[in-house]
């Protein structure tokens, strides 16, 4: 058990980093990794099962502690990012494909890795979780309304099928997760323990296995992938700032908001897109696994550098008063 920990204490710290050496191999030697294509979808539906197995009943409890903050983050994440990666396809002018594939990515719920990221930004972790759930199980609803609605400028979407492929990929392993955390009860609480190591790896598969497939894509479409990526991943965080902000929530809630309503479920993405369209179409889900991590570690280490320093600040301003109060009193 203390491996596991030691294993998942990695995973949590070093995220950014396991990311980029992954994202970076599959580039390298792409014929080593194909192969994990194949194995999208199984690898989803497991990291959608460790997500039920691991949901409690705790974990739904600020949809009726902060409900109004629960809907801005789901309201925001579903209405704004669709629109914001139909208006950056737009100006970019990206090729039918590539747009379409950056909508998907504006669609689909927020990533699982959005709650890691806001713990390491000192952020609001239970706001975090839970609107990941909720979000997670309207996805099947809202994704593909989403999609049709702005990528069928770009191509005919068809609903039901989408509709049909989440239901199997999202909420029947959830559901499945669920059922399996009740009935087992103990047995199922011992595996939970793992369960965060056995789907950061199923992540990590996930990522190399759309890399290499849309290796050749990645390298000709050069920098302008990774820059409207990054501009729409960025404009998530804005929105979750400027919402926050205007509702007066705390800086622990703007964090959390801010992450989850940028940082996307870009694995959903990439399966979504090679199932139903294209490899080409997975490309913005791919490219994204690795810029929203990579921003989001970024994002988390700053929010933790700054609140090192007020605190550091803190003490240092409580340390003189108490320095200046003694020698008055002498």
């Amino acid at each position: 058990m203390k491996v596991l920990s030691k294993v998942n204490v990695l995973f949590r710290d070093y995220l950014a980093w396991i990311v980029v050496l992954t994202a970076g191999a599959a580039l390298i030697i792409p014929q080593a990794f194909t192969w994990l294509a194949a194995w999208v979808t199984l690898m989803l539906q497991f990291i959608m099962f460790t997500m039920g197995a691991t949901m409690k009943p705790s974990d739904f409890s600020q949809v009726f502690k902060q409900p109004l903050k629960v809907f801005v983050v789901v309201l925001s994440q579903y209405l704004f990012m669709p629109l914001s990666a139909f208006v950056l396809a737009r100006l970019f002018q990206l090729p039918n494909e590539i747009a379409l594939g950056l909508i998907l990515v504006g669609s689909v719920p927020g990533g699982t890795s959005s709650n890691v990221i806001t713990y390491l930004a000192n952020g609001d972790v239970p706001l975090s979780i839970t609107a990941t759930s909720v979000s997670t199980l309207l996805s099947p609803l809202l994704t593909p309304l989403m999609l049709s609605f702005y990528g069928g400028a770009y191509v005919e979407i068809a609903f039901w099928p989408m509709f049909v492929s989440i239901l199997q990929v999202v909420l029947l392993p959830i559901v499945l997760g669920l059922v399996a955390n009740h009935f087992l009860g103990s047995y199922a609480e011992k595996a939970s323990q793992s369960l965060p190591t056995l789907s950061s790896i199923a992540v990590l598969m996930v990522l190399a296995g759309t890399v290499a497939v849309n290796q050749a894509n990645i390298v000709s479409s050069g920098l302008l992938i990774f820059a409207v990526v990054f501009v729409h991943n960025v404009s998530g965080y804005g929105m979750g700032y400027v919402v926050s902000r205007m509702m007066g929530y705390s800086k622990e809630s703007t964090r959390a908001i801010a992450i989850e309503i940028g940082l996307q479920n870009t694995g959903l993405a990439s399966s979504l897109g090679m199932t139903h369209f294209s490899p080409l179409t997975a490309l913005a889900g791919a490219v994204g696994a690795l810029v929203h991590t990579l921003f989001g570690s970024i994002y988390a280490s700053l929010c933790a550098q700054k609140d090192l320093r007020e605190a550091t600040s803190g003490n240092s301003t409580a340390s003189g008063s108490t320095v200046v109060s003694t020698q008055n009193v002498k």
